[in-house]
Protein backbone atom coordinates (compact mmCIF):
# COMPACT_ATOMS: atom_id res chain seq x y z
CA UNK A 1 0.00 0.00 0.00
CA UNK A 2 1.53 3.36 -1.02
CA UNK A 3 2.18 6.23 1.40
CA UNK A 4 0.03 8.47 -0.78
CA UNK A 5 -2.97 6.14 -0.39
CA UNK A 6 -2.45 5.88 3.39
CA UNK A 7 -2.43 9.67 3.76
CA UNK A 8 -5.60 10.02 1.69
CA UNK A 9 -7.32 7.33 3.72
CA UNK A 10 -6.37 9.11 6.95
CA UNK A 11 -7.69 12.41 5.64
CA UNK A 12 -10.92 10.71 4.62
CA UNK A 13 -11.27 9.04 8.03
CA UNK A 14 -11.04 12.41 9.79
CA UNK A 15 -14.08 13.62 7.87
CA UNK A 16 -15.91 10.31 7.95
CA UNK A 17 -18.17 11.21 10.84
CA UNK A 18 -19.93 13.78 8.64
CA UNK A 19 -20.68 11.37 5.80
CA UNK A 20 -23.22 8.62 5.19
CA UNK A 21 -22.46 5.09 4.07
CA UNK A 22 -24.35 3.24 1.32
CA UNK A 23 -24.07 -0.20 -0.28
CA UNK A 24 -23.20 -0.84 -3.94
CA UNK A 25 -23.94 -4.25 -5.45
CA UNK A 26 -21.38 -5.57 -7.96
CA UNK A 27 -22.00 -9.15 -8.98
CA UNK A 28 -22.29 -11.14 -5.75
CA UNK A 29 -20.35 -8.56 -3.76
CA UNK A 30 -21.88 -5.75 -1.68
CA UNK A 31 -19.37 -2.91 -1.47
CA UNK A 32 -19.43 -0.09 1.05
CA UNK A 33 -19.32 3.49 -0.26
CA UNK A 34 -19.10 6.64 1.84
CA UNK A 35 -21.08 9.67 0.67
CA UNK A 36 -19.37 13.02 1.22
CA UNK A 37 -21.45 15.62 3.09
CA UNK A 38 -24.19 17.07 0.89
CA UNK A 39 -24.18 14.21 -1.65
CA UNK A 40 -27.04 11.80 -2.38
CA UNK A 41 -27.57 8.62 -4.39
CA UNK A 42 -29.10 9.60 -7.72
CA UNK A 43 -31.01 6.30 -8.00
CA UNK A 44 -32.99 7.28 -4.91
CA UNK A 45 -33.04 11.08 -5.01
CA UNK A 46 -33.66 11.52 -8.75
CA UNK A 47 -34.78 8.21 -10.35
CA UNK A 48 -35.48 9.81 -13.75
CA UNK A 49 -31.95 11.24 -13.90
CA UNK A 50 -30.62 7.78 -13.03
CA UNK A 51 -32.65 6.23 -15.88
CA UNK A 52 -31.16 8.76 -18.32
CA UNK A 53 -27.68 7.85 -17.10
CA UNK A 54 -28.39 4.14 -17.51
CA UNK A 55 -29.72 4.57 -21.04
CA UNK A 56 -26.63 6.49 -22.13
CA UNK A 57 -24.15 3.87 -20.89
CA UNK A 58 -22.15 2.09 -23.58
CA UNK A 59 -23.51 -1.48 -23.76
CA UNK A 60 -20.43 -3.04 -22.15
CA UNK A 61 -20.64 -0.80 -19.06
CA UNK A 62 -23.19 -0.86 -16.22
CA UNK A 63 -23.97 2.14 -14.09
CA UNK A 64 -23.70 1.01 -10.48
CA UNK A 65 -24.56 4.39 -8.95
CA UNK A 66 -24.17 8.14 -9.44
CA UNK A 67 -23.76 10.82 -6.79
CA UNK A 68 -24.71 14.51 -7.01
CA UNK A 69 -25.16 17.12 -4.33
CA UNK A 70 -28.77 17.79 -3.40
CA UNK A 71 -28.23 21.38 -4.50
CA UNK A 72 -27.09 20.32 -7.99
CA UNK A 73 -30.09 18.04 -8.45
CA UNK A 74 -32.34 20.99 -7.64
CA UNK A 75 -30.41 23.19 -10.11
CA UNK A 76 -30.65 20.64 -12.92
CA UNK A 77 -34.28 19.73 -12.41
CA UNK A 78 -35.35 23.39 -12.25
CA UNK A 79 -33.46 24.19 -15.47
CA UNK A 80 -31.46 26.93 -13.74
CA UNK A 81 -28.02 25.88 -14.97
CA UNK A 82 -25.25 23.30 -15.09
CA UNK A 83 -24.10 21.29 -12.09
CA UNK A 84 -21.99 23.58 -9.91
CA UNK A 85 -20.14 20.93 -7.87
CA UNK A 86 -18.16 17.82 -8.73
CA UNK A 87 -20.37 14.80 -9.34
CA UNK A 88 -19.44 11.13 -9.35
CA UNK A 89 -20.26 7.89 -11.12
CA UNK A 90 -19.34 4.29 -10.35
CA UNK A 91 -19.50 1.86 -13.28
CA UNK A 92 -18.66 -1.80 -13.74
CA UNK A 93 -17.70 -3.83 -16.79
CA UNK A 94 -20.59 -6.24 -17.37
CA UNK A 95 -18.34 -9.08 -18.50
CA UNK A 96 -16.37 -8.86 -15.24
CA UNK A 97 -19.12 -8.40 -12.66
CA UNK A 98 -19.19 -12.08 -11.76
CA UNK A 99 -15.42 -12.49 -12.11
CA UNK A 100 -12.66 -11.99 -9.55
CA UNK A 101 -9.11 -10.74 -10.04
CA UNK A 102 -6.28 -11.45 -7.60
CA UNK A 103 -4.25 -8.54 -6.27
CA UNK A 104 -1.07 -9.80 -7.94
CA UNK A 105 -2.77 -10.17 -11.30
CA UNK A 106 -4.37 -6.74 -10.93
CA UNK A 107 -0.96 -5.09 -10.57
CA UNK A 108 0.15 -6.64 -13.85
CA UNK A 109 -3.12 -5.84 -15.58
CA UNK A 110 -3.00 -2.18 -14.58
CA UNK A 111 0.30 -1.74 -16.39
CA UNK A 112 -1.12 -3.32 -19.53
CA UNK A 113 -4.34 -1.36 -19.39
CA UNK A 114 -2.72 2.02 -18.71
CA UNK A 115 -0.28 1.51 -21.59
CA UNK A 116 -3.17 0.74 -23.95
CA UNK A 117 -5.31 3.63 -22.74
CA UNK A 118 -3.09 6.32 -24.24
CA UNK A 119 -2.96 4.62 -27.67
CA UNK A 120 -6.52 4.26 -28.90
CA UNK A 121 -8.84 6.76 -30.57
CA UNK A 122 -11.64 7.45 -28.08
CA UNK A 123 -13.59 9.47 -30.66
CA UNK A 124 -13.72 6.58 -33.11
CA UNK A 125 -14.84 4.16 -30.41
CA UNK A 126 -17.57 6.50 -29.12
CA UNK A 127 -18.90 6.81 -32.68
CA UNK A 128 -19.39 3.04 -32.85
CA UNK A 129 -22.30 3.17 -30.38
CA UNK A 130 -24.95 3.51 -33.08
CA UNK A 131 -27.96 3.02 -30.78
CA UNK A 132 -27.13 5.58 -28.07
CA UNK A 133 -29.43 8.33 -29.40
CA UNK A 134 -32.26 5.82 -29.76
CA UNK A 135 -31.82 4.60 -26.17
CA UNK A 136 -31.70 8.16 -24.89
CA UNK A 137 -34.76 9.21 -26.91
CA UNK A 138 -36.76 6.29 -25.56
CA UNK A 139 -35.80 7.15 -21.98
CA UNK A 140 -36.59 10.84 -22.47
CA UNK A 141 -39.77 10.48 -24.50
CA UNK A 142 -38.48 12.90 -27.15
CA UNK A 143 -35.81 13.06 -29.85
CA UNK A 144 -32.28 13.33 -28.46
CA UNK A 145 -29.06 13.84 -30.41
CA UNK A 146 -25.73 13.59 -28.65
CA UNK A 147 -22.49 14.79 -30.23
CA UNK A 148 -19.01 14.82 -28.82
CA UNK A 149 -16.37 17.25 -29.98
CA UNK A 150 -12.76 16.16 -30.20
CA UNK A 151 -12.24 14.19 -27.00
CA UNK A 152 -8.71 14.40 -25.70
CA UNK A 153 -6.69 11.21 -25.36
CA UNK A 154 -6.88 9.89 -21.79
CA UNK A 155 -3.79 10.98 -19.88
CA UNK A 156 -2.63 8.62 -17.14
CA UNK A 157 -1.34 10.75 -14.26
CA UNK A 158 -1.15 8.32 -11.33
CA UNK A 159 -0.65 4.60 -10.83
CA UNK A 160 0.03 2.36 -7.84
CA UNK A 161 -0.77 -1.21 -6.78
CA UNK A 162 -4.48 -0.51 -6.31
CA UNK A 163 -5.47 1.78 -9.16
CA UNK A 164 -4.61 3.76 -12.24
CA UNK A 165 -6.01 7.26 -12.67
CA UNK A 166 -6.47 9.24 -15.86
CA UNK A 167 -7.93 12.58 -16.91
CA UNK A 168 -9.87 13.55 -20.05
CA UNK A 169 -11.11 16.86 -21.42
CA UNK A 170 -14.52 16.28 -23.00
CA UNK A 171 -16.42 18.75 -25.22
CA UNK A 172 -20.03 17.68 -25.75
CA UNK A 173 -23.16 19.11 -27.38
CA UNK A 174 -26.69 17.88 -26.82
CA UNK A 175 -29.65 18.72 -29.04
CA UNK A 176 -33.05 18.32 -27.37
CA UNK A 177 -36.03 19.06 -29.57
CA UNK A 178 -33.91 21.21 -31.88
CA UNK A 179 -32.26 23.29 -29.13
CA UNK A 180 -28.48 22.74 -28.85
CA UNK A 181 -26.29 23.45 -25.84
CA UNK A 182 -22.60 22.74 -25.33
CA UNK A 183 -20.08 22.46 -22.52
CA UNK A 184 -16.38 21.68 -22.23
CA UNK A 185 -15.91 19.54 -19.16
CA UNK A 186 -13.32 17.40 -17.44
CA UNK A 187 -13.45 13.86 -16.10
CA UNK A 188 -10.91 12.29 -13.77
CA UNK A 189 -11.31 8.52 -13.80
CA UNK A 190 -9.87 5.51 -11.99
CA UNK A 191 -9.67 1.80 -12.68
CA UNK A 192 -9.60 0.30 -9.19
CA UNK A 193 -9.82 -3.17 -7.64
CA UNK A 194 -12.19 -3.32 -4.66
CA UNK A 195 -12.46 -6.68 -2.88
CA UNK A 196 -11.20 -8.35 -6.04
CA UNK A 197 -13.83 -6.60 -8.20
CA UNK A 198 -12.64 -4.23 -10.98
CA UNK A 199 -14.53 -0.92 -10.81
CA UNK A 200 -14.51 2.35 -12.75
CA UNK A 201 -14.91 5.51 -10.65
CA UNK A 202 -15.30 8.97 -12.17
CA UNK A 203 -15.32 12.55 -10.88
CA UNK A 204 -16.78 15.20 -13.23
CA UNK A 205 -16.70 18.97 -13.50
CA UNK A 206 -18.89 20.82 -16.01
CA UNK A 207 -16.05 23.19 -16.98
CA UNK A 208 -12.38 22.52 -17.61
CA UNK A 209 -10.28 25.33 -16.15
CA UNK A 210 -7.01 24.42 -14.43
CA UNK A 211 -8.85 24.72 -11.11
CA UNK A 212 -11.56 22.33 -12.33
CA UNK A 213 -8.99 19.75 -13.41
CA UNK A 214 -7.21 19.98 -10.05
CA UNK A 215 -10.51 19.69 -8.15
CA UNK A 216 -11.63 16.64 -10.13
CA UNK A 217 -8.31 14.89 -9.50
CA UNK A 218 -8.34 15.68 -5.79
CA UNK A 219 -11.93 14.61 -5.23
CA UNK A 220 -11.42 11.40 -7.21
CA UNK A 221 -8.43 10.60 -4.99
CA UNK A 222 -10.55 11.14 -1.88
CA UNK A 223 -13.40 9.01 -3.25
CA UNK A 224 -11.23 6.03 -4.20
CA UNK A 225 -9.24 6.24 -0.95
CA UNK A 226 -12.49 6.06 1.02
CA UNK A 227 -13.77 3.18 -1.14
CA UNK A 228 -10.59 1.17 -0.60
CA UNK A 229 -10.45 1.93 3.12
CA UNK A 230 -14.06 0.90 3.73
CA UNK A 231 -13.61 -2.36 1.84
CA UNK A 232 -10.10 -3.19 2.99
CA UNK A 233 -9.39 -6.88 3.47
CA UNK A 234 -6.25 -8.91 4.02
CA UNK A 235 -7.91 -11.83 2.24
CA UNK A 236 -7.30 -12.43 -1.45
CA UNK A 237 -8.89 -14.74 -4.00
CA UNK A 238 -7.63 -16.32 -7.17
CA UNK A 239 -8.38 -14.78 -10.53
CA UNK A 240 -11.37 -16.52 -12.05
CA UNK A 241 -10.83 -18.21 -15.45
CA UNK A 242 -12.87 -15.61 -17.32
CA UNK A 243 -10.62 -12.75 -16.22
CA UNK A 244 -7.17 -14.30 -16.64
CA UNK A 245 -4.46 -12.60 -18.62
CA UNK A 246 -4.47 -14.14 -22.09
CA UNK A 247 -8.12 -15.09 -21.76
CA UNK A 248 -9.50 -11.57 -21.39
CA UNK A 249 -8.67 -8.44 -23.37
CA UNK A 250 -7.62 -5.97 -20.70
CA UNK A 251 -6.74 -3.37 -23.29
CA UNK A 252 -10.45 -3.31 -24.14
CA UNK A 253 -11.25 -2.74 -20.48
CA UNK A 254 -9.10 0.38 -20.56
CA UNK A 255 -10.94 1.53 -23.66
CA UNK A 256 -14.33 0.95 -22.02
CA UNK A 257 -13.14 2.90 -18.99
CA UNK A 258 -12.34 5.88 -21.20
CA UNK A 259 -15.60 5.67 -23.18
CA UNK A 260 -17.62 5.42 -19.99
CA UNK A 261 -15.98 8.62 -18.78
CA UNK A 262 -17.68 10.77 -21.41
CA UNK A 263 -21.26 9.89 -20.58
CA UNK A 264 -21.74 11.74 -17.30
CA UNK A 265 -20.99 15.17 -18.72
CA UNK A 266 -23.62 14.70 -21.39
CA UNK A 267 -26.34 13.65 -18.98
CA UNK A 268 -25.95 16.69 -16.75
CA UNK A 269 -26.16 18.90 -19.82
CA UNK A 270 -29.19 17.07 -21.17
CA UNK A 271 -31.15 17.32 -17.92
CA UNK A 272 -30.40 21.03 -17.68
CA UNK A 273 -31.56 21.88 -21.21
CA UNK A 274 -34.60 19.58 -21.06
CA UNK A 275 -35.87 21.19 -17.86
CA UNK A 276 -35.01 24.69 -19.05
CA UNK A 277 -37.23 24.07 -22.10
CA UNK A 278 -40.02 22.71 -19.88
CA UNK A 279 -39.90 25.82 -17.68
CA UNK A 280 -40.05 28.10 -20.72
CA UNK A 281 -43.01 26.29 -22.30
Amino acid sequence: MSKRWVMLALLWACAGAEANEVSLQVGNQALRYRLAPGYVQVSEAAPQLFRYLESAMPPANRLVEAFYTSADIRILTSGEGKAADTYFMVQSIRALEDQTVSKDDWRQLLSQASAEMEKFDVNAEVAKDATRDTRMSQAAGQQIEMKFGKIGTPQVYSQDDDEVRFVMLIPVTVNVGGQPLSINGVCAGAMVLVRNKPLLVYAYRASSTAADVAAAKQQLAEATAALLALNASSADVATSPGAKVGGFDWGRVAMKAAIGAGIGLFIGLFVWIRNRRSQAA
